[in-house]
């Protein structure tokens, strides 16, 4: 190979790591995760806060990163009865008795599926409380309001149609 090989190919080179750099540089909040942790106030591990209502809140993430589902559950002043999952609320039918399901977020809210994400987008003064889950942890954190909805995730989380994710198994697997 001649000098001007070694050239060509240089160039090649540099002008794939530019074109690979812009993409990275357009598209660096790559998870909705990410984005929200950059875009709204942490106040504790896994949870930010929002000036926003809920609903424009969940409108500005789902507008950035399109969810599997979303499931709007802001009616619900009560947790259905059945489920476990945030910070409790009333079973509706207990008679004003109690009936608090353990974790349930009160006054509902909005809860977005991703394949390794689940966001909740609850209301929190005239703002709004966002947290962000693993599958597994904000599937059972908000069971009563999607479990009749969601599958439970898998150990990867959910695939692309919201079925559980798995990866590998079958014969052979792990040697």
């Amino acid at each position: 190979m001649t000098r001007r090989h070694y050239v060509i190919g240089a160039v090649a080179v540099a002008v794939i790591a530019v074109i690979v750099l812009v993409v990275v540089l357009v598209n660096g909040d790559d998870s909705p995760d990410e984005w929200v942790s950059e875009k709204y106030r942490k106040v504790a591990a896994g949870t930010f806060h929002a000036s926003k209502p809920p609903r424009a809140v969940a409108g500005e993430i789902t507008k950035k990163f399109h969810a599997i589902d979303r499931v709007d559950a802001l009616g619900f002043g009560d947790a259905p009865a059945g489920g476990t999952g945030g910070t409790g609320g009333t079973v509706p039918g207990t008679g004003g008795t109690g009936g608090t399901v353990p974790g349930a977020a009160p006054g509902g809210g909005i809860f977005l599926q991703y394949p390794k994400t689940v966001i909740g987008v609850l209301p929190d003064g005239p703002g709004s409380r966002i947290t962000v889950d693993r599958p597994s942890s904000g599937y059972s954190r908000y069971h009563s309001y999607v479990g009749g909805r969601w599958s439970a995730p898998g150990r990867d989380g959910w695939n692309s149609n919201g079925r559980a994710s798995f990866r590998g198994g079958g014969p052979g697997s792990g040697k």
